[in-house]
């Protein structure tokens, strides 16, 4: 039986590993009404912002690379939101000083938010853009979900550039729309947890 010091940390990883799960089930089952101009909110930012920002930079790693590896094996495609994630993990990480958790005001979670969603968009953007056949303005199939129907439609590189812009600018919207709510209330839940643990 583990030590009673031992249980709080395992709670802390487990409530952790839950809301993770939540927000993982959430970027595939997103309520309708949360939607604008059909862009859902970005779950995983939605996360990984008060995570990062209440466990450091190592734990914040360590939570982008397998909630980005879970969407991996969910998706098909090359390109992956992995990079952008262990960015905002390493920077929202960052900010945090030791052995104290810092609670910024809901309009900075809002605007680290919003900021934090289009990096993630923009990174998978530019991944695709790389993918794409520049002789013929293409995109490669299996370059993303559905590429090879898209390129067979006739869609160029540019169109889908352009779609992608005002998804990634809607979905940042409605991310950092949420953001005080679901980052107020993670925050406060992993601040309880951390402070049971350290007595």
């Amino acid at each position: 039986m583990k030590p009673a010091a031992a249980w709080p940390q395992q709670a802390l990883v487990g409530v952790g590993g839950a809301t993770a799960l939540v927000a993982l089930l959430l970027s595939f089952l997103s309520p309708g009404w949360l939607r604008l101009a059909g862009a859902s909110p970005n779950w995983l930012v939605l996360w990984l912002l008060p995570w990062a920002r209440s466990q450091g930079p190592i734990a914040g790693l360590a939570g982008a690379c397998i909630l980005g590896i879970a969407l991996e094996t969910m998706t098909i495609g090359v390109a992956t939101p992995l990079y952008g994630l262990a960015l905002l993990a390493w920077f929202w990480g960052r900010q945090t000083r030791p052995g104290k958790i810092i609670r910024p005001s809901p309009t900075a979670l809002a605007i680290q938010a919003t900021l934090g969603s289009l990096l993630v968009d923009v990174t998978v953007m530019m991944q695709l853009r790389l993918l794409a056949d520049p002789r013929s303005g293409h995109v490669q199939p299996g370059a993303g979900i559905l590429s090879s129907d898209v390129a067979a439609a006739g869609w160029f590189g540019r169109e889908i550039t352009n779609a992608g812009f005002h998804g990634a600018i809607a979905a940042a919207l409605v991310t950092g729309f949420l953001a005080p709510l679901v980052g107020t209330l993670l925050l406060r839940l992993w601040c309880q947890l951390d402070r049971t643990r350290h007595g």
